[in-house]
């Protein structure tokens, strides 16, 4: 077989197992086709940008959609979105468009535009900036978008495991130190909530621009126990439609992300949390107030981990560079 039809194998293979744990999420699923229900009136011009198999295309297309415009980059998933349209016998009325959601060229004339860009962490998929563009070149002035806002909600949780190597028969504080400062995504079945969610912050799609930074979000917490946490949870709420909202904290294929943070002092108390979801200069801080009105403080960021290794690194380099 040519090195190129394995390529293509292989990457058509990659993207429909992706894609079919999205078709497989049935809370997602649901939510978007309400969403669309509610949005798209017969007639109306619908933009899908990152349409995957072009399930939510065909969808408004069946909802009624004159027109209906898919954009992909995926060469691969070009062909399978047109063969769905096929078979929901709406294929004259779907056209696809094989180009970067963010590049795209295309006329002012959608009364609806369509992006499943939410990552894990909300934002890493590039959702800001391809609706900023969609506002400003593909949307028509009183036009929708879905999901029209994104949110971040956090709560303080258990340690889901015990950072380190488990069980201990090596010391490695070394390595736990490090990986203290990096977030990672968890299943929701691995997080025990020591307190109600809160939100963080709310981005408004019909307004945001990619220039501006996110917000610094600051929140409390009232815990039973300091040495019980072991992390702060953070997950993404949709509005994706008046009245309508999509959760990640549990049941989507999303999963949410866990900050980690040291064992607080025993004994009930106000747990204050600080975090800059911002990627290049992610952090996050806690500050834990008993009842005897001590306090306990510390901060987290992957860039104190990239701290400690950084010099060894460059020390490694220039050793690598004299043996040459």
């Amino acid at each position: 077989m040519p090195g190129p039809v394995r390529a293509s194998l292989a990457r058509l293979a990659g993207a429909l197992a992706y894609q079919q744990v999205m078709l497989g999420d049935a809370r997602r699923n649901r939510a978007f086709e309400r969403a669309l229900r509610a949005r798209v009136r017969p007639g109306a011009s619908v933009l899908d940008l990152g349409a995957g198999t072009g399930v939510w295309a065909v969808a408004a297309a069946r909802l009624g959609a004159r027109r209906v415009v898919a954009v992909e980059r995926e060469a691969v998933l070009v062909p399978v979105i047109e063969a769905l349209a096929r078979e929901a016998g709406v294929h004259d009325r779907v056209e696809v468009v094989r180009a970067d959601a963010r590049r795209v060229r295309l006329r002012r004339e959608f009364d609806v535009v369509v992006g499943e860009l939410v990552g894990n962490e909300a934002f890493e998929e590039g959702l800001v900036p391809v609706f900023e563009r969609a506002r400003e070149r593909f949307l028509r002035p009183g036009g929708a978008l879905v999901p029209e806002s994104v949110a971040l909600v956090a709560a303080p949780v258990v340690a889901p495991l015990r950072l380190g190597l488990s069980p201990p028969f090596l010391p490695s504080a070394s390595v736990a130190s490090l990986t203290g400062h990096v977030p990672r995504n968890l299943q929701p079945s691995q997080l025990e909530p020591l307190a109600p969610g809160r939100e963080l912050f709310r981005l408004d799609l019909r307004t945001a621009r990619a220039r501006d930074p996110l917000p610094t979000a600051r929140v409390s917490f009232r815990v039973r126990d300091g040495r019980a946490v072991g992390g702060i949870a953070v997950w993404v709420l949709m509005g994706l439609a008046p009245g309508l909202r999509l959760s990640t904290r549990a049941g989507t294929h999303w999963l949410p992300t866990l900050l980690p943070v040291e064992p607080q002092p025993p004994g009930p108390g106000r747990l204050e949390v600080e975090i800059d979801w911002n990627a290049p200069r992610r952090r996050w801080s806690t500050r834990f107030t008993g009842t005897s009105g001590r306090s306990h403080a510390a901060h987290y960021s992957p860039l104190f981990a990239w701290g400690s290794v950084r010099a060894a690194l460059r020390a490694l380099r220039q050793d690598l560079r004299m043996r040459r």
